[in-house]
């Protein structure tokens, strides 16, 4: 019979932000060797493009799984940002209403930054 895992309060970190008038929520789940990341403009969380990452020695290397015509290149970024700072495997869900500018896109990658080094 499985066991559960022990309840980590640092396991799971679900917060919304509020830029330019727009909501996010990122929902993040940690794992030994690397996290799952999603990322939802919409009141309900949902799923979209599916990028991985993975750091491999000095290296990140990022593929997309599921592709969308929004934000393709800034789900990269998060998982690649995911992975360096996790030494690990990053899974990224985005899932946008509209393109996101690149100050948008700052503001987040900070956000997740200091998500991250939060133990």
């Amino acid at each position: 019979m499985a066991q559960p895992l022990p309840n980590s309060p640092d396991r799971h970190v679900s917060t919304k932000f509020e830029i330019e008038g727009r909501v996010f929520t990122l929902d993040l789940l940690r794992f030994s060797n690397g996290s799952f990341a999603n990322i939802s403009e919409d009141p309900v969380p949902k799923l979209g493009a599916i990028t991985i990452s993975i750091k491999s020695q000095q290296r990140v290397n990022s593929s997309t799984l599921i592709p969308d015509r929004r934000g393709s290149i800034f789900s990269g970024m998060v998982g690649e940002l995911i992975a360096e700072k996790t030494e690990g495997i990053a899974v990224v869900s985005l899932y946008l209403r509209e393109d996101v500018d690149p100050q948008i896109m700052k503001i987040l990658l900070n956000e997740i930054s200091k998500l991250l080094e939060q133990d």
